[in-house]
């Protein structure tokens, strides 16, 4: 019975390790913006940060991809220029950033996600693939960071935004013009879920207890051997000392 409900905490264990990969989309759709993908209105347009709540999320995530969505029937030729894109876990609220010291809204961990070059027409969902970043909504909100850097032209393509009527959930920082809660690029992000920490210690719970039982078993089986072979018929000495 032992053995079986240690393989079983082993299979558990396991399919909990296992996990698939997902995605979430958060934000609403009231309009379309052309921040940070399209063009700067009155600014130099070179930073764009947007924070969201970790309310939005279930649980610790590694996020691998972001996506973000063209306005339905919009103009879609994009800012030609080099975005840089970071993440990273931030402790103030989601609407009390700075929107002109963009360094002092960094999270300590904030990682490059990935450097791409766009220009010309885009597609109805702009894709974005990187390094994957751990997110644990329990140590606190998520800030998107983008730099902008290496400027060819400006474009007019407009993506889905909460346009000044969006949820208190997601907010922005940025240098391409006016308004901060409110607004936020409807994103979603892909992801593989991350295991809590007693999967890993169910696992190991099951393991240690498997490799017990098995050298336990092979210890009685030594020792039933040797017991047996003690047993057996007493020796010429034995004889001759009666």
């Amino acid at each position: 019975m032992k053995i079986l409900t240690l393989r079983f905490g082993i299979l558990a264990g396991a399919c909990a390790l296992t996990l698939s990969a997902g995605s979430i989309t958060v934000g609403v759709d009231t309009g379309g913006n052309s921040f940070p993908f399209g063009q700067p209105i009155s600014g130099p347009g070179t930073v764009y940060q947007e924070a969201y709540s970790s309310t939005l999320f279930s649980g610790p995530i590694s996020i691998t991809g972001i996506d973000f969505f063209l306005q339905p029937d919009g103009p879609n030729t994009l800012y030609q220029a080099t975005f840089s894109l970071s993440l990273s876990t931030i402790s103030a609220g989601v609407n009390t950033l700075s929107d002109t010291n963009f360094e002092s809204n960094l999270g300590p961990d904030n990682s490059s996600f990935t450097t791409v070059s766009l220009s010309g027409d885009t597609g109805s969902v702009l894709s974005f693939t990187g390094t994957p970043f751990v997110y644990n909504p329990a140590d606190g909100n998520l800030l998107l960071n983008i730099q902008i850097t290496d400027i060819i032209s400006t474009g007019n393509a407009a993506f889905e935004d909460g346009d000044g009527d969006g949820p208190s959930t997601i907010a922005r920082y940025q240098n391409f013009g006016t308004g901060t809660t409110g607004y936020g690029l409807v994103t979603e992000f892909n992801f593989t879920p991350v295991p809590e920490p007693a999967s890993f210690g169910f696992l190991a719970v099951g393991l240690g207890g498997m490799i017990f039982f098995a050298y336990r078993r092979k210890w009685t089986a030594r020792a039933a051997e040797i017991g047996s072979t003690r047993s057996g018929p007493p020796s010429k000495l034995k004889l001759f000392q009666r």
